[in-house]
């Protein structure tokens, strides 16, 4: 029998923490022209998805701590896969740690912190290539990133 394919639902207490900051997520998103994908993957996790205009995709990834719950880690993460030799090279920083008890614009501040850092980012700052991977197997319909 084949290993179910099913992500196991996402526990309420995440789901209230998401909840609570969900309105400043969303309008950050917005004004950026960010595409959001929340839980991918069934991680506790909010992705803030873009291309860029040096190639490759970028994220803000929003996380929840499960140790202490009560914080929100925001992270930098920028990617360029080369489909020739099938590696990924990558760059990846923790920005700012959002306590939930903030106010909201404070968490506004550290998103956009951490999209002023990935737009300062060059090629020069990708580690070494890493691989080989499978190819990535197309997104569905209706996930297009908006470069910036």
């Amino acid at each position: 029998m084949a290993p179910s394919t099913r992500l196991s639902p996402i526990p309420a207490e995440i789901v209230d923490a998401f909840r609570a900051v969900a309105p400043a997520i969303e309008a950050f998103a917005q004004q950026q022209g960010l595409l959001i994908e929340r839980y991918r993957r069934g991680k506790p996790a909010w992705e803030l998805r873009f291309a860029r205009q040096l190639g490759g995709e970028a994220v803000i990834a929003i996380s929840y701590r499960e140790r202490t719950g009560h914080v929100l880690d925001v992270s930098a993460v920028w990617w360029v896969d080369d489909p020739a030799t099938q590696t990924r090279r990558l760059r990846s920083e923790k920005v700012a740690v959002y306590d939930r008890r903030a106010a909201p614009a404070t968490l506004t501040q550290q998103l956009d912190d951490a999209l002023t850092i990935v737009d300062r980012w060059t090629l020069d700052d990708l580690g070494p290539p890493h691989g080989p991977f499978n190819p990535v197997p197309e997104e569905p319909a209706g996930r297009e990133l908006r470069p910036r």
